[in-house]
This record gives structure tokens, sequence and C-alpha cells, in this order.
């Protein structure tokens, strides 16, 4: 048995246009490949710049640390925790102990100034805030 072709098709179905489906075909799959490939390489290089700047961050973290570790073993340090946790003082300083003001809470008040029942015209407060005697303000 035989497939037929419609009479319109005939004329198109050739083995050149055949070859020429199947190199489009081919073209098309490498250029598919070619895409993902690009994409996936991308994803991965953004992983590895994820992980370029961890690596620096915990490079800077660990110099951190050894600068506050020479701190810590440096005289200064040891000089100012003596004085802070053993209230020791150097050669003619004067140690002064305060008492504790954690529980003192700061209150302000401020007396309202009266005021006046007369509505003044605003040419009026201009003249007296330039040329009043700032003393009895």
């Amino acid at each position: 048995m035989k497939f037929k072709l419609p009479h319109h098709w005939r004329a198109h179905v050739t083995i050149q246009n055949g070859a020429v489906a199947l190199g489009l075909l081919i073209a098309i799959s490498w250029s598919w490949g070619t895409v993902s490939t690009l994409q996936k390489n991308f994803q991965l290089q953004q992983q590895v710049d994820i992980l370029d700047q961890e690596v620096e961050l915990a490079d800077l973290q660990n110099q951190n640390l050894k600068f506050q570790q020479n701190y810590l073993r440096s005289d200064e340090f040891l000089e100012l925790s003596a004085r802070e946790k053993l209230g020791r003082v150097a050669a003619g300083e004067k140690l002064i102990i305060l008492p504790d003001s954690s529980n003192i809470k700061d209150e302000v008040t401020v007396a309202k100034k009266p005021t006046l029942t007369v509505k003044q015209s605003n040419f009026s407060q201009w003249m007296q805030f330039f040329f009043s005697n700032k003393q009895n303000n």
C-alpha cells in the first residue's frame, strides 16, 4: 500500500526540500542546545560569583578577628580593662565613683507663655519682632 499525497503537495515534497528541512531541524536543535548551555553557564557563573563574595567576606571577618585578637593582647587593652574592672588608676589620677544613675528620669517642664488675647496685625507683629526690646521677651 502506497501513501499518496494530495496533488498540491506533490510538487513541494522533494529530496532537496527534505534535505533543507532536515538541515533546518539540525540548526534549530543546535541553536536550542547552545542557548540552553549559555543559560546554564550564566547560572553557574552567578553561583561562582556568590561563592567568591562569601569567601571574600569570610576573609574580611578573619582579618577583623585577628585585629581584635591583637588588640585584646595589647597593653592598652590590659590597662583599660584593669581600670574598668578593678578600679585602677594611673599615677597622678584620682578615681571618682559616681552613684548609679540608671533609675533617674530626666523631666523638663516648660512654662507656657500667656497668649495674647488681642489679635495684632501681621505688620505690627513684624514691627514688634524687629524693634521690641529683647530683654522683655
